[in-house]
């Protein structure tokens, strides 16, 4: 059985009862309007047989005689909307007047009795009397059976219109009850809705509580419920971030200590069968210290993005702060540095130590890569809506099937090519998520000596000078 809406159980046990309180109105007023009809039809159809009963006499050879004036046959003989028929026979059976064949009820009436009934004739559906009036005053006297019937047509209008009349306001409320029970169920519903919607657009680093005040009070323990869970997953996901930072701290300094030892004793030339492993061991030390640090930036982005402070931050100052951090790197390899300011708009609302970290990432992977006597260009440029940092390199540049998976933990395009550990670019594909910023990669600048065409990383921004009403200075710390 697949999931249930419980939209829809709601207007089944919300509107069923009230189709079948429809229902049973609706046969209710044709019974009562079919009873009425028939009674007020019946009335008249006997007073027109008392009628008749009037006109009948007895001549001296007891012969059952009526005189009915032509017109007043004529008037018998047809009504509006229905045809009337008239059969009247003698105390012996001898036909006197009318119909031969017009149904007689299954038991005579007795004398001055009438007996009602429904039976065909011509194919067509008739209402009958047949009453029973005595040849004489005698107590033994026999019946003369005057019968009239009629057809059902204004009857059946008189029901149709009755229960019309009867139906037509009920069926309105039913109309208007329904489009207020589904206005009901829509706002009813909407809060679970909106905490649907809240939880689509929520990022999955978001674990900040879940708001229950605007929400039912029958959401509340399903509410507490979550927020308790995110309030133990977020303690698990601090606890395993301390475990890195704690571990990858503790590293640092005995590996450091091991770098140092294999430099030295490569400086203090030993023989070559030693010389060999040294270097292997001072490489290894290295790109182990390289992803310790790594591992370091990373926890403190993933720490800082579950606290991430919000305020205006100058990219500009951002670049010169850390350009003097990598000018020094970037002169070791001969690289030309060049940095272009194009705009006087250059804030954007974000948290300056994880912004500096992108910035740093890039910058460190564009030296990295980046053969001697190349070139760097660092950019700032504002378009309508939005402010762009990029970092232009010469390097050996990124295929275009890689580009996709560069900024997957762990990736590296070749692993025996420097000392990356494939989280850099990780690192700032995650600071410019935090920051509702998107990154492209595209070709970059060409190195003047091996002429590759590097890689291009533009982050684009939203511009602050245009935001919303200008929002201010914020903390999206969920504690």
């Amino acid at each position: 059985m697949g999931p249930r809406s419980l939209k829809n159980q709601l207007r089944l046990w919300l509107l069923l009862p009230m189709l079948l309180v429809l229902g049973v109105s609706a046969a209710l007023s044709y019974s009562r309007a079919l009873h009425y009809a028939t009674q007020a039809y019946d009335q008249s159809l006997l007073r027109t047989v008392l009628a008749l009963a009037d006109e009948v006499i007895i001549d001296a050879n007891n012969e059952v005689k009526i005189e009915i004036p032509e017109v007043a046959s004529h008037l018998l003989s047809y009504n509006e909307g229905d045809r009337i028929y008239i059969r009247i026979i003698g105390p012996r059976g001898k036909l006197v007047f009318g119909e031969a064949n017009l149904p007689l009820p299954t038991k005579p009436p007795a004398g001055n009795q009438q007996i009602y009934y429904n039976s065909l004739y011509k194919g067509e559906a008739i209402r009958a009397v047949t009453f029973g009036l005595p040849e004489s005053k005698a107590i033994n006297a026999r019946n003369i059976l005057i019968t009239m019937a009629e057809t059902t047509g204004k009857r059946d209008a008189m029901v149709a219109e009755m229960v019309e009349e009867m139906l037509l306001p009920q069926v309105l409320m039913m109309l208007l009850a329904a489009i207020v029970i589904e206005l009901g169920i829509h706002f009813a519903l909407k809060p679970m809705q909106d905490l649907r919607e809240s939880l689509h657009q929520r990022s999955h680093r978001d674990l900040s509580p879940l708001d229950t005040s605007s929400s039912p009070l029958e959401l509340h323990p399903l509410l507490h419920a979550m927020n308790a869970l995110l309030s133990r997953v977020k303690a698990g996901l601090q606890q395993q971030q301390q475990f890195i930072a704690d571990a990858s701290h503790q590293l640092r300094t005995p590996i450091a200590g091991l770098q140092t030892q294999a430099e030295l004793a490569l400086r203090s030339h030993p023989p070559e069968a030693v010389q060999e492993p040294l270097n292997y061991m001072l490489r290894s030390t290295t790109r182990l210290s390289h992803l310790i640090q790594r591992l370091l930036s990373m926890a403190r982005t993933d720490a800082a993005s579950s606290q991430l402070i919000v305020q205006p931050v100058s990219l500009t100052s951002i670049i010169y702060e850390e350009c003097a951090r990598w000018i020094g790197p970037a002169a070791d390899k001969q690289l030309e540095l060049e940095v272009l300011i194009e705009t006087q708009q250059d804030k954007v609302l974000g948290d300056a130590l994880m912004l500096s970290e992108m910035l740093n990432n890039l910058l460190e992977n564009a030296i990295q890569y980046t053969p001697e006597q190349g070139l760097l260009a660092i950019r700032l440029w504002q378009s309508e809506q939005s402010l762009m940092l990029q970092v232009s390199d010469s390097g050996v540049g990124i295929p275009a099937d890689q580009t996709a998976l560069i900024f997957e933990r762990f990736h590296r395009l070749d692993p025996n090519q420097g000392n990356g550990c494939g989280l850099g670019l990780a690192i700032v594909a995650e600071i410019a998520e935090h920051h509702n910023a998107s990154i492209t990669v595209s070709a970059g600048l060409p190195h003047p000596i091996t002429h590759h065409i590097g890689s291009q990383f533009t982050v684009k921004f939203q511009r602050y000078d245009i935001l919303p009403e200008n929002p201010r200075p914020a903390s999206t710390d969920p504690q």
